[in-house]
């Protein structure tokens, strides 16, 4: 993994020097400094191999923004900071942490973890290992931070809420650098155009509105889970105002289950007393206190409001979990449950 950021480091450097991609950048870690690379020279190509200089660019620029841990806070505010660009990783059951960063001189990887792959509660990646990976970064002589790409970058117009190209209905836009080869990425299809009765209660459409009644008006809408997560953080966030009671709906989704996904594959563990423990399923409503109605292979279970959460315990084998709404919207998910032989 650390040899992934090496490459990629010495691809932008070597693209800001020449202008060019080889792949002789791609090559295994040496670990001996007298023991010659085993690289072969090739001719430079105008085309990445894999990333773009400016990819990569953008992606370390990124990386460099992540928060660092607690010793590090206000680490920006100094003359004298580095910029790194940093990631971690926690493997499951807290058995080992990683961190990993890159400058233009330098890579840093560590690992922290037992030998035999015991975990031990609270051994992450940002608590464990990235605290020694700045640290020895701050042993190392610190010049430079990467070089822009400049002919692989483009002004291009983003929107500021969904961080896609701005699409049509977009109003809150910033002008950035983007890679050259993201001006063919999709535009923002969180900005769509709504039609409102005039009072702006309802949304309406020409089944029980007078077109010249509407009053039409461009709204950021994400689907139900991510608008669940972004409200969380957003609370500028507006949701859409229902339909009018006489309006026929058009296909608009109101829930989706946060947890299970569909088709998903689900091992139930043994607790502490040997007990089998419970699976809790999770919805999102875009009007929390709706009533959901929900039904495990078509048994009732329970009716939640606001919070939409149920603790299950099915059986092994496969099921189908059926969400009901008061307003008669339906949402079906299928899931395994297997043993520990599985």
């Amino acid at each position: 993994m650390l040899n992934i950021y090496v490459c990629l480091s010495r691809i932008l450097n070597r693209y800001c020097i020449e202008g060019k991609y080889y792949k002789s950048d791609f090559h295994p870690l040496n670990f001996f400094a007298d023991i010659p690379s085993s690289k072969k020279s090739d001719e430079g190509s105008d085309q990445p191999y894999i990333f773009s200089a400016s990819t990569i660019w953008s992606m370390y620029n990124a990386m460099n923004e992540v928060n660092r841990p607690d010793e590090e806070t206000g680490w920006n505010y100094f003359s004298s900071h580095k910029r790194i660009a940093w990631k971690t990783g926690t493997s499951f059951g807290y058995r080992d942490g990683w961190a990993i960063g890159t400058t233009p001189e330098y890579a840093v990887g560590v690992w922290v973890g037992n030998a035999d792959g015991e975990g031990r509660p609270g051994l992450t990646g940002i608590g464990t290992a990235a605290p020694v990976m700045f640290e020895i970064f701050s042993l190392l002589p610190y010049k430079t931070w990467f070089q822009e790409p400049i002919d692989e970058m483009v002004n291009d117009a983003v929107c500021r809420q969904s961080g896609y190209r701005a699409g049509f209905y977009c109003s809150d836009i910033d002008t950035i650098k983007i890679p050259y080869t993201c001006k063919t990425s999709p535009v923002c299809p969180f900005h769509i155009l709504v039609h409102l009765s005039a009072d702006g209660r309802y949304m309406v459409n020409s089944d029980c509105e007078d077109i010249s009644n509407m009053i039409h008006m461009p709204w950021f809408v994400l689907p139900p889970v991510q608008e669940w997560y972004y409200k969380s953080k957003h609370f500028d966030y507006i949701v859409l105002p229902p339909y009018k009671p006489s309006c026929m709906e058009e296909d608009v989704k109101s829930m989706e289950l946060i947890y299970p996904a569909n088709e998903v594959k689900i091992y139930i563990p043994l607790q502490l007393d040997g007990t089998r423990g419970r699976v809790v399923f999770e919805a999102a409503h875009r009007i929390p206190e709706t009533e959901i109605y929900w039904h495990l292979d078509d048994q009732f279970i329970q009716t939640t409001r606001y919070i939409h959460q149920v603790e299950l315990l099915p059986s092994n084998g496969w099921h189908t979990i059926t969400l009901v709404d008061e307003n008669g919207e339906i949402l079906k998910k299928r899931f395994y449950v297997f043993d520990k032989e599985y």
